[in-house]
């Protein structure tokens, strides 16, 4: 049996990379966009950016999910069918009468002011003539007669019509206009790991390394919106630096100021207060009573403020969800400590009570810290109160036949 299943020749993985490879790199160059410049999506090209001086890019993004033997992506070739089809493209718009370039004096204007950009995962190979010859013409060390020779005869060899027509729309530029536009042909090969690409901009722009994660998924999830709801309305996506600096400054600077900003807690206690599962403990071994009611409500302030604001720091992604499990993780071992070495050899029921208020005395005097930063002792003891609620810790040396 030989062959592909017709589930895997119908797969759309090659084109939703591609796509997802075009917007991050127009991701990259969003983050990259210096004072003065604009950069668009899927307007004027795949991506574009039109710079201070007036002077425009135009940017082609092709995509390969293949890999040579090695694992490295596919060479781009000398007859690659993404190379002339970008080159087919960019000289359509250099000829497009529609955007007033119909004689050769407005194209040839056009292409002085616009760089052209081949931008892909494709590795370069050294039996690429066509890169080659276009770098010594663009070193003036191949003459424009010779290279034009060489593409009329790559356009003979290539055995495909459709790129001997993309050849030919090419070549068949007016000589001033052609001698421009492989001056202004650049390409960006090899451009693999293009989401870390992104990180390594944010980073470049002194981003607090622990931030750089949550900060990449925050203005990822702010694009994409963008993208989705102007497509949505038919509208176009043009930032300008202006723009993406007021749109971004918000997430930088909640990215360099990581110190966790704590909020009181305001909202309403638990209608039966004295079922909760840690009041109860704190009764039975006596360290409040239920005449101390405005005791047990400050208590039930602490949980709440503590819950509250992991809640609130994770939803901001100012906090993940396995650093709140390595703080939980944190208070469970030190209580553990605690509990074990205090009811070593303790046989004694009596004594229960008393060893139960020295391990709750010694956890309340311990400062605990998320994430690094140090927190207040009513958050601290909110911690404890948290846990003992779930209940994952207790007082008492029966407290998990008691309360589980």
């Amino acid at each position: 049996m030989t062959g592909k299943p017709h589930t895997e020749k119908t797969s759309a993985a090659g084109t939703i990379a591609g796509f997802d490879y075009q917007y991050y790199y127009f991701l990259y160059k969003l983050l990259t966009l210096k004072k003065g410049e604009t950069i668009g999506f899927e307007l004027l090209d795949d991506v574009h950016t039109q710079l201070d001086n007036d002077h425009l890019v135009l940017i082609q993004i092709k995509h390969t999910i293949q890999r040579k033997v090695d694992g490295t992506t596919a060479n781009l070739t000398e007859l690659d069918p993404d190379l002339w089809k970008t080159l087919h493209n960019w000289s359509a718009v250099i000829k497009d009468r529609n955007d007033g370039r119909e004689h050769p004096a407005e194209q040839k204007a056009f292409v002085e002011k616009t760089s052209f950009v081949l931008a892909t995962n494709k590795s370069f190979s050294s039996t690429n003539d066509f890169l080659s010859n276009l770098s010594k013409f663009q070193d003036k060390t191949l003459k424009f007669e010779n290279i034009k020779k060489y593409l009329i005869g790559l356009r003979g060899s290539a055995e495909s019509e459709e790129t001997q027509k993309y050849i030919d729309s090419v070549i068949n530029l007016d000589e001033p206009v052609l001698k421009e536009f492989l001056n202004s042909i650049k390409s960006d090969l090899k451009v693999d790991q293009i989401i870390e690409k992104c990180k390594t901009a944010l980073e470049e722009k002194d981003v607090n390394p622990k931030s750089i994660d949550s900060l990449f998924n925050q203005l990822d999830s702010v694009v994409r919106q963008d993208i989705f709801l102007n497509f949505s309305n038919s509208k176009k996506l043009i930032y300008t630096f202006e723009e993406r600096a007021l749109k971004f400054r918000r997430y930088f600077a909640i990215a360099n100021n990581p110190e966790l900003k704590i909020q009181k807690f305001d909202g309403g206690l638990p209608n039966s207060i004295e079922e909760q599962i840690f009041i109860k403990q704190l009764l039975d071994i006596e360290d409040i009573d239920l005449s101390e009611q405005e005791i047990i409500q400050n208590y039930t302030r602490y949980r709440l403020m503590l819950e509250s604001n992991l809640s609130k720091w994770v939803e901001e992604g100012q906090l993940t969800s396995e650093e709140i499990k390595v703080f939980e993780d944190e208070i469970f071992r030190q209580w553990e400590t605690e509990y074990r070495s205090s009811y070593r050899r303790k046989d004694n029921p009596d004594e229960y009570i008393d060893i139960a208020h020295k391990i709750l005395k010694a956890m309340r005097d311990k400062e605990l810290s998320i994430s690094g930063q140090k927190l207040l002792s009513d958050m601290s003891h909110g911690g404890l109160y948290s846990l003992s609620n779930k209940p994952k810790i207790g007082w008492l040396k029966n407290w998990e036949e008691t309360y589980k």
